[in-house]
């Protein structure tokens, strides 16, 4: 019989996927100091103009 781990979780996998349309947004940022590198910033938007991710 084989125990099983308090806590453990066995991953099931994907419940569902779809592909949608979004609008992504790539800016540059930060001004180039320690504390606020340049970076590029990608972000995602609804087509009615909601953020919903920024990476």
């Amino acid at each position: 019989m084989e125990e099983k781990e308090k806590g453990t979780v066995k991953p099931r996998g994907t419940d569902s996927a779809k592909v949608i349309q979004v609008i992504e947004t790539k800016s540059l940022m930060g001004n180039g100091s320690e504390n606020d590198p340049v970076r590029i910033v990608v972000q995602y938007w609804t087509l009615d103009g909601k953020l919903i991710a920024t990476l």
